[in-house]
């Protein structure tokens, strides 16, 4: 017959750990309207957050593209940028709205 292994973290003088009790099983404690409230702020940070980068982050490669003289990929970014632009700003405007009318 096979030995067995050795378990290899507890030495054999060390005696196993206790669990503890196992009580009365309960429901967790969830208020809705405070996650609401965190998650509409959340959603409304990171949407403005991200508007705001893309908008800094399209002027930054444009001037950078405007001293390299690139031309071409000025015009293809300028594209891509007309395309994201009304996207991220109606999710923006849609979360700012939510968020400040909530309680109404």
């Amino acid at each position: 017959m096979a030995e067995q292994p050795k378990d290899e973290a507890r030495p054999e003088d060390q005696p196993p750990i206790e669990a503890g009790e196992v009580g009365e099983l309960r429901d967790l404690a969830f208020e809705e309207a405070r996650h609401r409230a965190e998650t509409a702020k959340s959603l409304a940070t990171w949407l403005v957050l991200i508007l705001g980068v893309s908008v800094a982050l399209h002027y930054l490669l444009f001037v950078l593209l405007a001293f390299a003289g690139k031309d071409e990929a000025m015009k293809g970014l300028n594209a891509i940028f007309n395309a994201w632009l009304p996207a991220i700003s109606s999710l923006v405007s849609a979360a700012a709205t939510y968020y400040f009318t909530r309680e109404k």
